[in-house]
């Protein structure tokens, strides 16, 4: 494979990667690493990474670490109570000052401060006991163990602030964990697709090699011999080419790559798509156009892409639908609902149900081929995956349903007419 090909596969793959992180890590935020049991706070946030490219405008904590521990919620809520117990206990003590020593009046009230402290600290260590859990389960989350979210306190439905900010997290993890499933699975296709092209690829370059050599060991000298050869090396050659422009057409497909849209008469695309078949036709087939929608059927498409979608259809169907004289190949246009409908059908053996579900994987090849049609098809496998990408890209469907007798590729694009 081609080292720039292969560089922009992997950096669309990178590019990917690098949106799924973007889309989740501001949930983060600028979050600490603190132990279950002690308020020790990390002096590197979680997303440093993030923070350190600049444009950072939250204020960082400088405070020294001896005062630290009196940000805690516990301690700062315990000095409230405590603050309130002192003012109702002096309040009282002016009001008994006149009856009251001063010396049993002072012990009393330091003893009612203390054991009111001690119980404020206990309630509201009580308190805060599920939002410690949240705490807990939020930073193991945030250091990548998704398997804590059974840890929050959920309730059903949400009673108070804790159960809603439970339920705000368990949300968050649900989408992280989807973002790791859809990284995971596109990097696998990724590998796949890579494996999959260097094979391809590689086949024609060893037949080459070998056909290079036997001309090197003298082979050139009998020129019968050498036309044989070069010819196969030409049709490995042009196999090659054909094989690289497909994986470059898959690759400008791709989201990201803007497509000349303009509008697009399905009807005079058909006709023309029509015309070349039958021009490439080995047989006398009937091929037809079948119009099942009276009035223009328009669709707002790339021209080009269009016309490639409609040759492999149409070509799909020349390649494994039956010969003449039996042989018919149907392009059928409809409407419905607002959508334009193309339909390519042939009387083909039809595609066995096992391998019905992969034809639009890349490189797939019919396992399970009919003995009927023994000849090897020539082609790259990655037709239908191409025509999968473009109705893609224009916001369309494609499916396909086959019997023997009948195979049925539909397209739905969207109409403007």
């Amino acid at each position: 494979m081609p080292d720039h090909y292969a560089m922009g596969l992997r950096s669309r793959l990178t590019a990917r990667s690098a949106q799924i992180k973007a889309a989740y890590l501001p949930f983060l935020g600028n979050l600490y690493l603190t132990g279950p049991a002690r308020d020790e706070e990390t002096t590197q946030p979680l997303n440093a990474s993030l923070t350190n490219g600049g444009g950072d405008r939250r204020q960082h904590n400088n405070a020294p670490s001896w005062l630290r521990p009196f940000f805690s919620l516990r301690i700062q809520l315990t000095f409230a109570y405590a603050l309130l117990l002192i003012l109702m206990v002096a309040f009282a003590g002016l009001l008994l000052n006149q009856r009251v020593s001063t010396p049993y009046m002072m012990l009393v009230m330091l003893v009612l401060v203390v054991v009111g402290s001690a119980l404020a600290y206990i309630v509201t260590s009580l308190l805060l006991r599920p939002l410690a859990r949240v705490t807990d389960a939020a930073q193991a989350i945030a250091m990548g163990d998704l398997a804590q979210r059974e840890r929050l306190p959920l309730r059903l439905p949400p009673q108070d602030e804790i159960d809603r900010l439970s339920g705000s997290v368990d949300a968050m993890v649900s989408r992280l964990e989807k973002a790791e499933e859809l990284q995971r699975a596109s990097q696998d296709r990724f590998h796949q697709f890579f494996s999959d092209a260097s094979h391809q690829l590689r086949t024609p370059l060893t037949s080459i090699r070998g056909f290079t050599e036997l001309l090197m060991r003298g082979a050139k000298d009998d020129p019968e011999t050498s036309q044989r050869i070069l010819k196969r090396m030409k049709n490995e050659s042009e196999r090659m080419t054909l094989l690289i422009n497909d994986l470059l057409t898959l690759a400008r497909l791709d989201d990201t790559h803007p497509m000349k849209l303009q509008y697009v008469d399905m009807i005079d695309m058909a006709i023309e798509g029509i015309e070349q078949t039958k021009s490439r036709a080995n047989d006398e087939r009937k091929i037809r156009l079948q119009l099942a929608y009276n009035d223009k059927l328009g669709v707002q498409a790339d021209k080009e892409r269009v016309k490639q979608l409609l040759f492999i259809l149409l070509d799909n169907a020349l390649k494994y639908g039956r010969p003449a004289p039996t042989g018919e190949i149907t392009l059928k246009l409809d409407k419905q609902q607002g959508q334009v409908t193309v339909s390519v059908i042939d009387n083909g053996d039809g595609i066995p149900k096992e391998d019905l579900e992969h034809i639009f994987e890349a490189f797939y090849r019919g396992r399970h081929r009919s003995s009927a049609n023994p000849t090897p098809v020539i082609g790259t496998g990655l037709g239908l995956t191409i025509a999968s990408a473009i109705v893609r890209a224009h916001n369309g469907a494609i499916s396909a349903h086959s019997e023997p007798g009948n195979t049925e590729f539909k397209v739905l694009l969207p109409c403007t007419d």
